[in-house]
């Protein structure tokens, strides 16, 4: 049975902001999600996306402090907790093929990044994109009563992790970059699209641009992604993300490239996961991080892209479960 934010609200599921538009930076709106049509066809997407992967996930929705919305997450397993989170302009159960693998093991939270999903929509212009980044993380581990735990993020939610790590390195018990991080090639790099107008076919496109073999990419995947890219205001987000990346300037510095003299202070345990034919660049990358990392080392995996997991995903599912395991 489905049910609306309203409902979760409430059986005590979750704690939800008021309906009017708030700001979690001075002139960044908050766009709260509301309850129609398109939400509910994504809800049933998301559902047919995990049940073909056998991940027993629950919906919750929380209250964030900073930024101030309401974040939607999945979650699923027993046993220590790893978050994971999506990259792009894409969503939470794009990552139901490694949930599916490594909830046995571990408690998963796999949030909707803001402005993504089921998640309420976010206008990037004139946030503080780096520290917003940190911010998302830091009230999302302290709403689920999360003292510390293992990141996992694939492209920009890599950086969103590698970023955290940098600021919070006590909170982190181990790191997992799933294929490139946004912006790890010297700049000018690969320069992302603006988000166009929603459809089945520029979905598949896009996953054909990002695996190895877009074949592979999941029916289910395909179309949750493309549901959750017709939600109302959905393409605010990324382009408005973009937008802001242009200011301050990433096509000059770079994004991840830019964190290079960092990389030296990253004291969680790291491990890359990187496809040979990832659009972020050549395998080199991230070996030439890993080396610059105290304690990360990295793993290419052949005849995988962008999207490593989709690609190979028993491959990626079994070198991320022995690293989260390992002492």
């Amino acid at each position: 049975m489905h049910r609306t934010r309203r409902q979760f609200i409430a059986d005590g599921s979750v704690l939800v902001l008021g309906a009017s538009v708030s700001f979690g930076y001075q002139g960044s709106p908050v766009i709260p999600l509301v309850d129609g049509p398109e939400v509910e066809r994504y809800r049933r997407a998301q559902e047919r996306a995990l049940a073909k992967f056998g991940v027993h996930a629950q919906s919750r929705y929380i209250s964030l402090r900073k930024p101030a919305l309401t974040a939607h997450v999945l979650v699923a397993g027993h046993g220590d907790p790893v978050v994971l989170i999506h990259g792009g302009g894409t969503v939470a159960v794009q990552l139901a093929p490694l949930l599916g693998g490594i909830e046995g093991g571990f408690r998963c939270f796999a949030p909707d990044r803001p402005g993504c999903g089921l998640t309420d929509k976010f206008d990037y212009v004139g946030v503080p994109f780096r520290q917003h980044a940190i911010d998302f993380v830091t009230s999302l581990l302290d709403e689920l009563h999360l003292p510390k735990a293992a990141i996992a993020g694939n492209s920009m939610g890599g950086y969103w992790a590698l970023v955290f790590a940098l600021a919070a390195p006590k909170r982190v018990t181990k790191l997992v970059l799933l294929g490139g991080v946004a912006g790890s090639s010297p700049p000018p790099g690969h320069r992302l699209p603006n988000a166009g107008e929603p459809s089945l076919e520029s979905t598949r496109a896009a996953y054909h641009f990002l695996m190895a073999n877009g074949d592979r990419a999941p029916n289910e995947i395909l179309e949750a992604d493309y549901a959750a890219s017709a939600l109302p205001e959905a393409n605010r987000g990324w382009n408005s993300m973009l937008e802001e990346l242009s200011r301050e300037g990433v096509e000059r510095t770079g994004l991840t490239y830019a964190l290079r003299p960092e990389l030296k202070n990253l004291q969680p345990p790291t491990l890359f996961i990187w496809g040979d034919k990832d659009i972020e660049g050549p395998p080199s990358l991230a070996q030439e991080m890993a080396a610059m990392a105290p304690h990360a080392r990295c793993e290419i995996i052949p005849n995988a892209g962008h999207l490593v997991w989709l690609d190979q995903p028993d491959r990626c599912t079994k070198l991320m479960l022995d690293f989260l395991r390992s002492a």
